[in-house]
């Protein structure tokens, strides 16, 4: 009926954005439809390149709308997909875990930058300021977290819903030791930033890195 709102499935449960803990994810209902390695999700209607029983018609209660990533049959790591890799049948969607109260407000503080414009953690993956260049003698344009060139990448804003991935913001999503983006320079896969640490210490001079393993 209109109106009526389902109870959520745990404290700050919203189905959406996120899948509670206590019931393994089963209540998730958000868009998110690739896996933690990057790889995309089948439709649930789809029977290939994976023949299946998880159908709409043998779990009409699970949600099992496009490729959006699911639970129907309560497997323990929470929401996953099938994949339309043929050599991977499935895997899980590292959708977020309900049930985190949300962040206090920030203190006003007598740092030398605004919360920001710095750092306040030693790996940076706090930082949400707008630098958009990498360090070093010689800075680059970072490439947008959206797009997939001139770089290919699985850091996205859907497999990386909390690291604040927006326009071509230096961030560090995945644990590297400071900010860092992907650049526009196809020779340069990606670099550090200089993202100045909040207790008023720069970061060292950044040193580009070239890897020959693709993020």
């Amino acid at each position: 009926d209109q109106g009526i709102v389902n109870k959520p499935a745990c404290r700050y449960g919203y189905p959406e954005q996120c899948g509670c803990e206590e019931v393994r994810q089963k209540d998730y209902r958000g868009e998110i439809s690739t896996t933690i390695t990057g790889r995309t999700c089948q439709r649930w209607d789809e029977q290939t390149p994976q023949s299946h029983t998880r159908t709409r018609k043998n779990y009409p209660k699970a949600n099992l709308v496009e490729n959006y990533c699911r639970n129907p049959d309560n497997e323990p790591g929470g929401a996953w997909c099938y994949t339309t890799d043929e050599n991977t049948r499935w895997e899980y969607c590292g959708v977020p875990v309900c049930g985190t109260p949300p962040p206090a407000p920030a203190s006003k503080s007598t740092t030398i930058c605004d919360m920001d414009a710095c750092s306040t953690e030693e790996k940076q993956a706090d930082y949400r300021g707008i630098i958009n260049k990498t360090g070093g003698d010689n800075p680059l344009e970072c490439q947008r977290w959206d797009s997939q060139s001139p770089h290919s990448h699985s850091r996205t804003e859907e497999n990386y819903p909390e690291s604040g991935l927006e326009e071509n913001y230096c961030r560090n999503p995945d644990g590297e030791p400071r900010a860092w983006c992907y650049t526009t320079d196809p020779d340069t896969r990606w670099a550090f930033c200089d993202v100045p640490r909040c207790e008023g210490e720069s970061s060292e001079g950044a040193v580009r890195h070239l890897r020959r393993d693709a993020r």
